[in-house]
């Protein structure tokens, strides 16, 4: 009897186009057989049963593309082996397989697992399927994916997964440390990582980020290292010009800060008023000496705007009242405060206030704001240099000042800390002070003019400014600004010590003093602790009113 083939073989002739590709596709016979026994002798039928199998593979492809699954990709196949689209067939049902696998590594569960081996019984990854279904502890491991769970799993069974330990863990690392790098985000950081994977996957990222970074890098180490390394108007530039991000800065100065610094407008000039001939009577005149850019100014402002805000300041009528009240709202407004430009160096200005102490008792004195000036105009007179008449009648003024006894004196002398060395027009500061501190001393002005009088002086003090850069407790800096005059100052202390000794002034001291936390060069959190000190001394050592003349003697 026949085979199914040979009667097809035999009686194709008879059978219809369409019957003849179904037996193709399903393995009765195939086109070469059919040729072969004679379908070459009718090419108009040969034509129409190719056409009509491209038509159905055409058809099967576009089903396999359509449904996208290994089952549609997988019956494609098993028509047409060799079919136009095979390849197609076969990579696309691999790319499931391994795409499979890959979505079960972010959960692996034994459920997924026997799914996998279901759908792709001859799969990539059935060796490593297996290999995880009979050993759950590695499964549970692998489903965790950390570094601890590989760790824990090694001390459980030792040997075993040793290369995929090795190769997990390492991954794992990898992206951990870049991630803190990334967050961090320096070329410390960078530089970090790359000690730790010096070829890790993200090695070359860190690389370009490293040079990227340089100057940013460089740029925020200064902040750290000095919150005034940059003046407020650079530090603004550097973030318009991308070099860093104002979250940057945030995390270094603290976010207030960095809003000050973003609203940071330079404050108006302060006002110069003309000094009156003598001073008033009744009062204590308080003079602040200090060279250009000591902090004199700022620490003026600051005494009248803690006492302002106390409520213990009154002000009264006298020339340099508009000054006095510009000074006085400096660190009055808010918490962080603008520091003021730098005042005229040839100008002097008259204070008259009365400060209320803890009695309700009002002292009055006369505070006196001395120009920088004055300390250029006694080296030339000190050096018998030309002097022009105006400085000539500016320094003139003040001595007529210091010469008048009606009133006591007290006197305080700014200096900037650590500015020994600083230079103002060829000069340092200790050459002015050592120049000034001789000055006064050869022309008596701490002494008493007349034998029956004790001195008028009440007090000399030394103001060291910017104390919150000393690189100490707040506790140590009076002990070593004390230390920077002594030796640092040494022409300056020794000579003003001892014309205080000669003269009988014996309320000599060294006063450490800051405004609060500077930072970019023009802005403050403003702290009363050092300024109270000195308004407790101001108090201390002027009368109150109507104290008497006993009182007076005494104090």
């Amino acid at each position: 009897m026949d085979s199914k083939k040979d009667k097809i073989l035999k009686g194709w002739k008879g059978i219809p186009v369409k019957s003849l590709v179904n037996y193709i596709n399903n393995g009765d016979v195939t086109l070469p057989e059919l040729i072969a026994a004679g379908l070459d002798k009718d090419p108009e039928k040969e034509k129409d049963i190719r056409a009509a199998m491209a038509a159905d593979e055409a058809q099967a492809w576009d089903d396999a593309v359509n449904r996208g699954t290994t089952e549609a990709y997988a019956a494609y196949l098993a028509k047409f082996a060799g079919g136009k689209h095979a390849q197609e067939a076969k990579k696309a049902k691999q790319g499931l397989d391994d795409k499979m696998w890959e979505e079960l590594q972010k959960n692996l569960t034994e459920a997924g697992l026997k799914e996998y081996k279901t759908l792709f019984p001859n799969g990539n990854h059935v060796a490593e399927c297996d290999a995880l279904l009979e050993d759950m502890p590695w499964l549970e491991t692998k489903r965790r994916n950390t570094i601890a769970a590989y760790e824990e799993y090694q001390r459980q069974h030792p040997g075993k997964h040793e290369v995929e330990i090795r190769a997990a863990i390492n991954a794992l690392s990898d992206d951990n440390d870049w991630h803190n790098a990334c967050v961090i985000n320096d070329s410390h950081a960078y530089k970090q990582y790359l000690t730790q994977h010096p070829n890790g996957k993200h090695a070359q990222e860190a690389r370009n980020r490293m040079q990227a970074y340089a100057g940013r890098d460089q740029f925020l180490d200064d902040l750290r290292r000095d919150r005034n390394a940059y003046y407020v108007k650079d530090i603004q530039d550097k973030v318009e010009n991308g070099v860093a991000t104002w979250d940057d800065i945030a995390r270094i100065l603290g976010r207030e800060e960095v809003d000050a610094i973003q609203a940071f407008d330079e404050m108006s000039d302060l006002p110069i008023s003309i000094p009156p001939e003598t001073l008033q009577g009744n009062t204590t005149e308080v003079y602040f000496w200090g060279t250009p850019s000591s902090g004199k100014t700022c620490a003026l402002g600051a005494i009248l705007s803690s006492a302002e805000k106390k409520g213990i300041l009154e002000k009264q009528p006298c020339l340099g009242n508009d000054y006095m009240t510009r000074l006085s709202n400096i660190f009055h407004r808010n918490d962080v405060c603008t520091f003021p430009p730098g005042t005229p160096t040839e100008s002097i200005q008259e204070m008259v206030i009365k400060l209320r102490d803890k009695k309700n008792r009002q002292h009055k004195m006369t505070l006196i704001d001395l120009a920088g000036e004055l300390f250029r105009s006694v080296y030339f007179k000190q050096n018998n240099m030309f002097l022009d008449t105006e400085k000539e009648q500016t320094l003139e003024t003040a001595m007529n000042y210091l010469r008048d006894t009606r009133n006591n004196k007290i006197h305080f002398f700014v200096v900037e800390y650590g500015t020994q060395n600083r230079e103002w027009e060829g000069l340092t500061m200790q050459n002015y002070l050592s120049s000034m501190s001789m000055f006064l001393k050869k022309n008596g002005i701490f002494k008493s003019h007349s034998i029956f009088k004790k001195s008028p002086t009440v007090g000399v003090y030394v103001l060291v400014t910017k104390c919150d850069t000393i690189d100490c407790l707040p506790d140590e800096r009076p002990e070593r600004a004390a230390q920077y005059v002594k030796e640092k100052l040494s022409s300056f202390w020794t000579n003003l010590k001892y014309t205080c000794e000669k003269s009988g002034v014996r309320d000599l001291k060294i006063l450490s003093f800051s405004v609060g936390d500077v930072f970019a060069q023009k802005l403050c959190r403003f702290n009363t602790h050092d300024t109270d000190k000195v308004i407790e001394k101001l108090l201390t050592k002027t009368p109150y009113e109507n104290e008497g003349l006993i009182g007076f003697l005494n104090n």
